[in-house]
């Protein structure tokens, strides 16, 4: 899972894939589309009339590289925060499983 940040709205999602977060957007956008190929169309269309931005709708990977590389977009791996807190957890009883070395 990637953390999915879109920048100009401070909104995100963990999505498996480009594929899936692509579904998501198509699905919260204010439009109705049928698939996401139309949306992304669509999206890079607005982008491309109203604030010059060009984005590839050729695939959900394409579309996706273009948003990050225009910078609407962050990907990152969530913080493995539950692994953090087992070596936190087995220092703390003294406890060793030896994976954590």
């Amino acid at each position: 899972m990637m953390k999915y940040t879109l920048t100009n709205r401070k909104k995100s999602i963990s999505a498996r894939n480009n594929s899936e977060f692509v579904t998501w957007m198509r699905k919260n956008d204010m439009q109705q589309w049928s698939s996401n190929k139309e949306f992304m169309e669509g999206y890079a269309h607005r982008k491309s009339l109203f604030e010059q931005i060009v984005l590839s709708p050729e695939s959900e990977d394409s579309f996706v590289r273009d948003l990050v590389k225009n910078k609407l977009l962050e990907i990152k791996k969530p913080k493995a925060k539950f692994l953090r807190f087992l070596k936190f957890s087995f220092k703390s009883s003294g406890t060793s499983l030896g994976l954590f070395h």
